[in-house]
């Protein structure tokens, strides 16, 4: 994605992405890669919501872990909190790890999303707190905070989920604790 691109340009591809046909989706997506402005995110995540073939999800959700705009954060993390898109909340959530940006500044949803989500999610959102503890500055308070809702949580987690739950607290337990 480019940080700029005519709105005519985009209007065309994103209404291309709404076509029948997933070689011509696959094609507006290549274009939206090279050619498209992160203002198009919205619009990438609305078209991506409404498809059920997993091998095209997969496309956008590959799509979306490439997008290295600075301003992707803000638009993936309102997806994510927006009901209408908790059918891809898992995709997205993959998405926001693998692109490697800064989510320090959202590490709180990603903690909601992992105890209230299934394994899967859990594991993504895991991947997410982790990986902006260790890259990217992030306030000891809020972590702190994260850390004190994930362990609250433990009891009502499924036992699927404890595990997880417990390796959350100890990634955690370095960036909380005095010294």
């Amino acid at each position: 994605m480019t940080p700029g691109k005519s709105a005519t340009a985009s209007a065309e591809l994103l209404k291309q992405l709404e076509s029948k046909n997933p070689a011509e989706v696959l094609k507006a997506l290549n274009k939206l890669e090279k050619a498209g402005n992160v203002r198009d995110l919205p619009g990438i995540i609305r078209v991506m919501a409404g498809i059920s073939d997993r091998e095209l999800l997969g496309h956008f959700t590959i799509f979306l872990c490439n997008v290295r705009s600075k301003e992707a954060p803000a638009i993936m993390a309102q997806s994510l909190a927006n009901p209408a898109y908790a059918k891809i909340r898992t995709d997205l959530t993959r998405a926001c790890w693998e692109s490697q940006l800064d989510y320090s500044l959202y590490l709180i949803l990603f903690a909601h999303l992992f105890i209230t989500g299934d394994f899967v999610q859990a594991v993504e959102a895991f991947s997410v707190i982790e990986y902006t503890s260790i890259e990217h500055p992030v306030n000891k308070g809020l972590l702190k905070e994260i850390s004190i809702l994930v362990k609250n949580s433990l009891p009502d987690q499924p036992e699927t989920k404890q595990r997880l739950t417990r390796e959350l607290i100890l990634v955690l337990e370095p960036f909380v604790t005095e010294g």
